[in-house]
């Protein structure tokens, strides 16, 4: 198998790196934030070695901070680090993002977004990850004319319970009316995000 040129630029400087700090490489280990205990969230970083941290993006320059302090408060609670240097090294233009970050730092962004996830009145919201998240095709947000598709197809095929109560609640005697009145709420149904 070949590797990559860009591929290749990354191993030699984080070899260059370590070698220099006298150093080993750790390399796809899976590290773990915690709190109280217990793993909350996880992910794997590609190089690392003590208070630096390496991580490989093969594709377009973008916003990694949040996966980045994932893996930086976890390595700084792993080693008992009050900061970390990170470097994301972009293979295609062998571009190197560096910053520094603290623990607390780390810490409070990482715990800011478990709050998100973990608010009972969290609404779905569009963002970069949508496209790694399990309920990406299921979510009005992300699929909204899917979901009215669909469900407009449901309700096309089996009206009959909704139809009902539709009419009971509406007080609208005519069945007709209250069908056509019905068909014409779904589709026109919209969904707000």
């Amino acid at each position: 198998m070949e590797i990559d040129e860009g591929v290749s630029w990354a191993v030699r400087y984080v070899t260059s790196m370590a070698e220099r700090a006298g150093e080993d490489i750790e390399t796809e280990t899976k590290v773990e934030y915690m709190r109280g205990g217990k793993p909350v969230t996880f992910g794997y970083l590609d190089a690392y070695y003590k208070g630096n941290l390496f991580d490989l993006k093969t594709g377009q320059e973008r916003d990694y901070v949040l996966q980045m302090c994932v893996y930086a408060a976890a390595l700084c609670q792993r080693d008992d680090l009050d900061t970390i240097n990170i470097y994301l090294l972009y293979s295609k233009t062998r571009a190197v993002c560096d910053m520094t970050i603290s623990r607390d730092q780390a810490e409070e962004l990482v715990e800011e977004v478990i709050s998100k996830v973990e608010a009972p009145d969290k609404k779905p919201a569009l963002c970069d990850y949508c496209n790694w998240c399990e309920h990406k095709r299921v979510c009005y947000v992300k699929n909204p004319d899917r979901i009215l598709r669909a469900f407009n197809m449901a309700c096309s095929k089996n009206l009959n319970a909704l139809e009902e109560q539709f009419k009971k609640s509406m007080r609208i005697k005519d069945k007709k009316q209250a069908d056509a009145l019905l068909q014409d709420v779904i589709s026109n149904l919209t969904i707000e995000t």
